[in-house]
Parts: C-alpha cells; structure tokens; sequence
C-alpha cells in the first residue's frame, strides 16, 4: 500500500466510490492494464468523470501511468480482489493514511467532538472547494458514509462519526 503522505490531497467533487471501484476492478478484469485512449470505451465510464477517477485512483495509489499504459498496482489488486466488507475497510485506511480532503478535516473534527452541525460540514467542505452547491455536499456525505467515518443525523442538523 502507498506510504503515508505528509500533505493532504483534495478529492474530485464529482467522484464517488462506485466509480473508483467500478475502474479498478475492470482494469483488474482486463489484466491490470490498459491504454488510457482506449479505457473509456473499455471501463463504460463517461468521457466527462473518466480522467477524474483516474487521478482520484492515482492519488490512492490504485494504478500507476507507466510507459504508456495505466496499471494497476498492489493496492488496486487488494481493493479489485477484496469482499465487500474488506474492501470498505481498505479504502478508508488508504484515504485516511493518505489525508484525502475534505474526508480527512472532518473526521479529525468529529474525532474530537462525535459530532458537527451541518453549517460547520459545509464551511469545511467550502474550505476545500472554490465553488460549492448540494452535489459536493451530498458527494462528501457519501464517501463518508460508504467508508463508514460519519453520516448525516436523522434530522438532517449533525453530521455524525460512525465507530
């Protein structure tokens, strides 16, 4: 797995687990590598997210650009071969271990506190993002809710850590 980086990362607004999953276990599926003029015909993925969840794989450590082709590396092998289960809880420890933004602020936040208004989850995301609108906030609340770091209170005021 990629080493723990000293800097943090800041995550595409419009990129979602399922479509890092998604393209890691079909560059898996074809081998563990690809021509990226050809992987998004291969992948199904829109010509729009492709280069996205790309560099959002990249920035995990999934696949590397080498002579060429995209490959996938250790930890994309790990994450495209894991059960369900196992794979959630490899992602969370890849972006945690890798400060992935605005994911890493927030769960340090409600490390301390178990809990944060949602005024103050939006001023964190707005932090990290020049333009913010529902899409990023609902994007953020789902990558930490499938890595299971925190969820949104029943009535929509919290934003909750899970553990």
């Amino acid at each position: 797995m990629s080493q723990k980086s000293d800097s943090s990362s800041l995550m595409p607004r419009d990129i979602l687990p399922d479509h890092v999953i998604g393209f890691i276990e079909a560059l898996h599926s074809l081998g563990g590598q690809a021509d990226p003029m050809h992987i998004g015909d291969i992948v199904e993925e829109s010509i729009e997210l492709l280069p996205k969840v790309i560099d959002m794989a990249e920035l995990l450590g999934f696949v590397k650009y080498e002579n060429g082709y995209l490959r996938i590396t250790n930890a994309g092998k790990m994450i495209a071969e894991a059960n369900p289960k196992k794979l959630r809880t490899l992602l969370r420890e890849i972006v945690l271990k890798n400060r992935i933004e605005p994911l890493h602020e927030i769960y340090e936040a409600l490390k301390r506190r178990k809990s944060i208004p949602i005024d103050e989850f939006i001023q964190i995301v707005e932090k990290h993002y020049k333009r913010i609108n529902n899409d990023i906030i609902r994007n953020v609340l789902i990558w930490g809710t499938y890595l299971r770091l925190f969820k949104l209170s029943e009535d929509d005021t919290q934003v909750i850590l899970i553990s």
